[in-house]
């Protein structure tokens, strides 16, 4: 569109600068160009031959066999906006509960993810305060699933399959699979090994 203000001067009508912005907008709320009708026209066009098309898909059906196709895409749709937030939860979740295992420095979230009750968990109103209480009473319950071995060894606890006296033995320090933590109990037990501590 050709701007009003050449227009004008060009047919020898100066428009003061200070006014150029007022009749500007004076033109744009009460004129359209060829162009903005012709797109407009267009746009009408296009929605009533949509209309069209869409009255044509529902000739020969009877109302309900259309209600009943309405009916059908309206689940589908509920369907997919279920499975949408049932998944983002999911994620949600996830993400609370790794963020979680890392700050305690958990060795392996799969083995520690078996031992939580993810029901209760996925229920919680206060989930990141309950999944840290669940991991650190799994921390107590199985140290050595953390880096620091919950703070203390668990091989001492008859009721956590050690021997009934309380103590453990040469055969279950060296059935101990993590190297790090079989040389910290031969260290702590030399008299097994036929050595005395220092």
């Amino acid at each position: 569109m050709e701007n009003i203000i050449k227009i004008l001067s060009d047919l020898g009508i100066e428009v003061p600068e200070d006014k150029q912005a007022e009749l500007n907008k004076a033109v744009a709320k009460n004129y359209k160009t060829v162009v903005e009708f012709e797109n407009k026209v267009n746009k009408l066009t296009e929605e009533r031959d949509t209309a069209v098309e869409t009255l044509k898909g529902f000739e020969g059906k009877d109302f309900d066999a259309i209600t009943k196709e309405r009916d059908e895409w309206k689940r589908k749709h509920d369907e997919n906006e279920e499975k949408h937030r049932k998944e983002q939860e999911e994620r949600e979740y996830n993400a609370d509960l790794e963020a979680a295992a890392t700050a305690a420095k958990c060795r392996d979230l799969k083995a520690l993810t078996a031992h939580l009750n993810h029901d209760a968990l996925r229920k919680s109103r206060n989930r990141k305060a309950d999944m840290e209480t669940a991991i650190n009473a799994q921390r107590e319950e199985r140290g050595y699933l953390f880096e620091d071995e919950g703070g203390a060894a668990r091989f001492d606890n008859p009721k956590k399959g050690g021997n009934p006296g309380g103590t453990i033995t040469m055969k279950e320090i060296m059935a101990i699979k993590d190297p790090v933590e079989r040389q910290k109990k031969i260290g702590q037990n030399l008299s097994l090994f036929g050595r005395k501590g220092e």
